[in-house]
């Protein structure tokens, strides 16, 4: 059936391509120099999103593009230290283009993302992104991809040890956060707390944090917000490149390297990467936490076009861990770490690497086309997926799993876009999702199941000088059926005997939406307004589980006749930049109906393998979220910032009048960085030193099941360098985490519920070599 589809789909992406191959070639040229001096600036970039391509400039400052299409596209360029200036540039017209970028000692947020519908400026979008370059999620000290980019004001990070973590974006996260990669959203049962997101953290070159609500564009479960994470640009033409990066982490003595070779002829493009984790037992103040090791090993591999009618590329990954399950169970009398049998774990085993029982076994599988036609002012965006996650969990045996969940998702998604007289731009796209789950193991937790998920929008933006407008409408409808179990006296699946899962059929649909506007007021203050609508089906866990959740510490039942979460959201956001300061607030107020949460009700229980799990049943009920976001950049210096951000986020249940569970405390952060002047001829360019504070407040508004968490401050150091060797640009970093080795538990930490403590001190040093292999003319 794999096969069946796949041809089909590679037939189509042949056709559209072959059929978009004729129209006429065009080229763009120019030079990019400073705007003070007039003095050009080797090295600069030009890139085009749409056509994921780009250039830098030579020695000269001139950039050469070729191969373009006879349309208007948005196109940005940029420098280091520099502010990026973009324009949409008319390419049936229009071949030379020159650039003047001026020195900004605050860099802005006028870079190009894509996750709002269409290529635009960030400051023309009137929902809230948040852009992370490269350069941050290399250097940044990190377990996995989610928590590469927790520092970012609004999001937060679900953690259970260091190996899995799941965004938060103000306040919601599981089934109200879409992750996309490479264009397709990820499917791996992210219903779990305990199940992480299944992606290379070196395989992105740029992140992008949507906030609020992003049905429009995404529909179910995008409620909360989406994580884009986009791929890099490919090898300029007709070369071949590569990079090695790698990582040490003195806490969980955790190595992390990955080894990439791209190379792009004649727009033939190609990539090829492996990685692998490897980390012990992580060491908080105490102690050394039990089986909190893991492994990771990720492979990829891309093969596309990128022509004059736009590109189209066709990606394969894999991902495979081994996680450990921390259970912290002690010995009454020593307080040690005890096994599943009982006995006390010797201390060279509680810091081991290999896990032990319990643990996960996470297998996901992706092969993806993401392709976007272009003809005149019309684009067609055409992405397709197909995915395969296998979570097992071992609990009694290392051959065969308890608990083993197969998931294969299809996904498709086809946008039309055009472009008239360069002011209204008008997106319309279909999209769904083709699920189905089946349950391998002996333990069960959510029923065998079938989904499909289709929507359709329409969306319109018209800009002017100073002003944007934009507005769009979606229609989803889901269908979930949910497959019946009955079990007789030896546990063996039956016709007859327990019912474990009774079976449902369940049909969701709604209507989302957005309207916003963003206004430049001067070169000082810019404004964004949005108003928007969400919509999410309730997952497959909260419509029919019925088991152990063994991460949680908890029996959980699902509610067949839940009915679909609708939310309203008003978000606001202020920016100002002079000279060396720049600030921004943003507030918002998110009202939704039909929430869906877990309540134990009358202390009910049950009993399973002798041990006592107190029962929860999911309910729902209007809820309210509420917060802002401040964020603040001080430069009086030229080689000195001082960064700062704050946020906070209150949840309440309306129809208990209690607090929202799993909501992050008010929480700052502070970075002061000193970077060097060096010369052009230096061995090193922008050598800089980092000290920062990170401030979390005590956490005392919670649910009736969730404890409270003090506060606590934690100081952290940084030192870095771009190293020139031979041609090449290398980067070394050194970063030191929790020098003071505070003793704390982060409010969304899984694991203080049992009494273990977040990682105490690590210092984390980085490399990473780019190289070249040759270039043909």
């Amino acid at each position: 059936m794999k096969n069946f589809k796949f041809k089909h789909i590679s037939l189509i992406i042949i056709l559209l391509q072959l059929s978009f191959a004729t129209f006429a070639q065009g080229s763009l040229t120019g030079m990019i120099t400073d705007a003070a001096t007039g003095e050009s600036l080797p090295g600069a970039t030009l890139f085009i999103p749409d056509l994921k391509t780009g250039v830098s400039a030579d020695k000269d400052g001139i950039y050469h593009l070729t191969n373009l299409p006879a349309s208007t596209l948005l196109i940005q360029a940029s420098f280091v230290g520099y502010g990026s200036k973009t324009a949409m540039v008319d390419l049936k017209t229009t071949t030379t283009l020159n650039f003047r970028l001026a020195e900004k000692a605050i860099e802005a947020q006028e870079v190009v993302i894509t996750g709002s519908g269409i290529s635009t400026d960030n400051s023309r979008s009137s929902i809230t992104i948040t852009p992370i370059g490269k350069a941050e999620l290399l250097t940044t000290p990190s377990t996995n991809i989610i928590d590469a980019i927790s520092a970012v004001p609004g999001l937060s990070e679900i953690t259970t040890g260091g190996a899995i973590s799941k965004p938060v974006i103000r306040g919601l996260g599981h089934n109200h956060v879409v992750t996309l990669n490479e264009g397709v959203r990820q499917e791996g049962q992210q219903w779990g707390d305990e199940h992480g997101v299944e992606i290379d953290q070196f395989s992105a070159d740029r992140i992008e944090v949507l906030k609020g609500p992003a049905s429009l564009f995404y529909g179910s479960d995008a409620m909360g917000g989406v994580i884009n994470i986009l791929e890099p640009v490919h090898a300029p033409m007709n070369t071949i490149r590569g990079e090695f990066a790698s990582q040490f982490a003195t806490n969980n003595m955790m190595t992390n390297s990955t080894f990439m070779m791209e190379g792009n002829h004649n727009g033939f493009t190609w990539r090829a990467r492996g990685s692998y984790k490897n980390a012990a037992s992580y060491r908080s103040p105490p102690e050394y936490v039990y089986n909190s090791c893991f492994n990771e090993m990720n492979y990829s591999a891309m093969l596309g076009l990128n022509k004059k009618w736009g590109y189209s590329h066709l990606h394969f990954s894999r991902y495979d861990a081994n996680i450990g399950m921390i259970e912290g169970k002690r010995d009454s009398a020593s307080g040690r770490f005890t096994d599943m049998n009982g006995e006390i774990v010797p201390g060279s085993t509680v810091k081991g690497r290999i896990p032990e029982l319990p643990y996960q076994k996470v297998s996901h599988n992706k092969i993806t086309s993401v392709s976007n036609f272009i003809s005149g002012d019309n684009q067609v965006r055409v992405n397709l997926g197909f995915q395969n996650n296998d979570r097992r969990e071992f609990s009694l045996s290392r051959k065969e799993p308890s608990l083993y969940m197969h998931l294969n998702t299809l996904t498709y998604d086809i946008k039309y876009t055009r472009l008239f007289k360069g002011e209204i731009e008008l997106v319309t796209g279909l999209g769904g999702i083709t699920q189905s789950n089946s349950n391998k193991g002996t333990e069960y937790l959510i029923p065998a199941y079938s989904l499909q998920d289709l929507g359709a929008f329409i969306y319109a933006k018209k800009s002017w000088k100073k002003w944007t407008l934009d507005a769009g409408v979606r229609y989803d409808a889901r269908w979930v059926d949910g497959k019946s179990l009955l079990l007789d006296s030896l546990g063996i699946p039956a016709k007859a005997g327990d019912t474990i899962f009774p079976g449902f059929k369940s049909h969701f649909s709604a209507f989302s939406g957005s309207t916003g506007f963003t206004f430049a007021a001067s070169e000082i203050f810019n404004f964004k307004f949005n108003l928007g609508s969400g919509f999410r089906s309730p997952n497959i866990a909260e419509l029919g589980s019925n088991g152990v959740h063994e991460g949680t510490f908890r029996y959980e039942i699902g509610n067949p006749h839940l009915k679909p979460e609708n939310s309203l959201q008003v978000d606001g956001e202020i920016s100002a930049g002079w000279h060396w300061i720049r600030a921004t607030f943003c507030g918002y107020y998110n009202y939704i109906y039909n929430y869906i949460y877990q309540r134990n009700i009358n202390g009910e229980a049950i009993v399973r393998n002798g041990d006592t799990f107190r029962v929860f049943r999911f309910v729902q009920g209007n809820s309210v979220l509420k917060g802002f976001e401040i964020e603040i950049d001080i430069h009086p210096l030229d080689p000195l910032h001082f960064d700062n951000s704050i946020d906070y986020v209150m949840g309440t249940n309306e129809s208990t009048a209690t607090p929202l569970p799993l909501i992050p405390a008010l929480h700052s952060v502070h970075k002061l960085r000193w970077t060097f002047n060096t010369g052009k001829l230096s061995v090193f360019s922008a050598p800089y030193v980092e000290i920062g504070g990170q401030v979390h407040f005590a956490q005392n508004r919670i649910d009736t099941f969730e404890t409270s968490t003090p506060g606590y401050f934690m100081l952290d150091a940084s030192a870095g360098t771009r190293l020139r060797i031979s041609r090449q640009w290398w980067t070394l970093f050194i970063s030191g985490n929790n020098l003071t080795n505070t003793k704390y538990f982060d409010h969304l930490s899984r694991l203080k519920e049992i009494g273990i403590y977040n990682p105490g001190w690590g210092v984390t040093v980085g490399l990473v070599v780019p190289f070249g292999v040759y270039e043909r003319k």
